[in-house]
């Protein structure tokens, strides 16, 4: 059983935790943590979520990442979740915090009401495709892709890609990452 602890609107613990399952039907605001993953072409690592998941199943991901366990922090859980699903874990102080956003998804079809208070982050790495392992019942896929190609394929009315939602908040996520990077070359 996954248990995840509870938050407010406005990222304030409540001192409740509730199973995952219950968490995602019920609506309770929660955290995850997600990293954007970009080479040093400024490429984005995208992941393609297994076909077997309850969510999502076959779609395309901009970030890793996952729920936060009880009491521990963004940066741990980008950590962990990292090392679980591509195989790498990032050395201290090569993941950069970027945020906190907010992100709602709702699908009534499979009872999703997903609130998420998610702990944004970036991880520029060096590293082949073949050098990354994928946790096998959460990943089917990777591949590198320019964040402009993404972008402009989240919003063409024919996509190539089916990208999981929200698609706006995925947006302002690789907007952030731009922003970053354009500091770093100023």
């Amino acid at each position: 059983m996954v248990l995840l602890e509870v938050f407010d609107e406005a990222n304030q613990p409540l001192g409740i935790t509730k199973e995952k399952a219950a968490v995602h039907t019920d609506g309770d605001w929660h955290r995850t943590s997600e990293i954007v993953v970009i080479n040093p072409q400024n490429d984005i690592l995208l992941s393609l979520r297994h076909p077997d998941k309850k969510y999502l199943p076959n779609f395309w991901d901009v970030c890793l990442g996952g729920h936060l366990d009880p009491g521990e922090s963004y940066e741990s859980a980008a950590c962990r979740e990292l090392e679980e699903e591509i195989g790498i874990k990032p050395a201290d102080g090569e993941l950069v915090y970027l945020g906190v956003m907010d992100v709602v998804a709702i699908d009534p079809a499979c009872q999703l009401i997903d609130r998420e208070h998610a702990g944004v982050f970036v991880w520029r790495v060096d590293v082949p495709l073949e050098a990354l392992q994928m946790q096998p019942d959460e990943v089917a896929d990777l591949k590198w892709v320019s964040m402009d190609a993404v972008m402009a394929d989240m919003d063409s009315e024919t996509p190539s890609l089916r990208f999981t939602p929200p698609h706006h908040t995925y947006r302002e996520t690789l907007q952030w990452v731009k922003k970053w990077l354009s500091t770093r070359q100023a």
